[in-house]
């Protein structure tokens, strides 16, 4: 699913390059080198190749924008032979995603959001593939950066923090993540696990989230983590820019060697 900026559907392949790239850098700033997007569509509305590429952007909004709501009737869209979306990376403050998409004979329907802004709907494809990673060092990023905002409020100062993640079934991951601290002279160990399940729109579901603390450091840390995991159970984390609309995955697999990957198959075939 792609949003689009104005409040018309565009009628044309520049109308369509122009409102994609003006809805992507409302939420994005674009590298200043390379095309954002390519449309080579000299039958409008049947596209020949539509590219949408994002490689070295980074998000400029405090978060990611909720998934739309549509609403009404959709209308008929666009019929492309070739489709390709690439995120390698997109940086979010000091962590980053990788993530791709390539599709053959895709259908694009037209349709609104509540607020009446109009969006691209992926509804179908011959064949597709999408995946997503990040590395092992992004993810300890993002857990110490996490880690020491709660530990300050403590006066504690986070030292190190170690992420070991597993898979546990086809769509699931256990995390294990381990945070050693220490207050003044004193020293202690912090452990939260966590579990994460994908589902078919890529996006991971946070839950049994647990906080436990070894020594006088890792205990008080652990009485200031523990409630405040509770606000985020169940919270979803997409694992990739954009939504992929009416389309079911296939075939999903997780590897989480060097950091979380995970990769699918869509459409009619292969």
């Amino acid at each position: 699913m792609f949003p689009l900026a104005g409040k018309a559907f565009p009628t044309g392949a520049d109308e369509l390059t122009d409102s994609i790239r003006d809805a992507l850098a409302e939420v994005l700033t674009l590298p200043k080198k390379g095309v954002p997007v390519t449309v080579d569509a000299p039958d409008y509305p049947k596209v020949k190749r539509l590219v949408v590429n994002l490689d070295g952007a980074s998000v400029s909004a405090t978060e990611p924008p909720p998934k739309p709501e549509l609403t009404g009737k959709r209308q008929p869209g666009l019929r492309v032979k070739a489709l390709e979306v690439s995120g390698r990376p997109v940086r979010y403050e000091s962590s980053q995603v990788e993530f791709g998409l390539t599709a053959e004979d895709v259908g694009l329907a037209f349709a609104k959001d509540k607020s009446g802004r109009p969006l691209l709907v992926l509804t179908d494809a011959a064949a597709g593939k999408v995946d997503a990673r990040v590395a092992a060092a992004d993810i300890q990023t993002l857990a110490l950066a996490a880690a020491s905002a709660a530990a300050a409020q403590q006066g504690i100062k986070v030292q190190s923090v170690d992420v070991d993640l597993r898979q546990e079934g086809k769509r699931s991951v256990v995390a294990d993540v381990r945070v050693k601290a220490k207050k003044m002279m004193v020293s202690g160990v912090v452990r939260i696990t966590a579990r994460l399940d994908v589902d078919d729109a890529l996006t991971a579901t946070v839950s049994g989230l647990n906080c436990t603390g070894e020594g006088v450091v890792g205990s008080l840390v652990a009485g200031v983590v523990q409630p405040k995991l509770k606000a985020h159970e169940g919270h979803k984390v997409p694992l990739v820019a954009f939504s992929l609309g009416d389309v079911t995955l296939r075939d999903l697999t997780i590897d989480v060697k060097d950091g979380l990957r995970v990769a699918a198959r869509f459409g009619k075939r292969g």
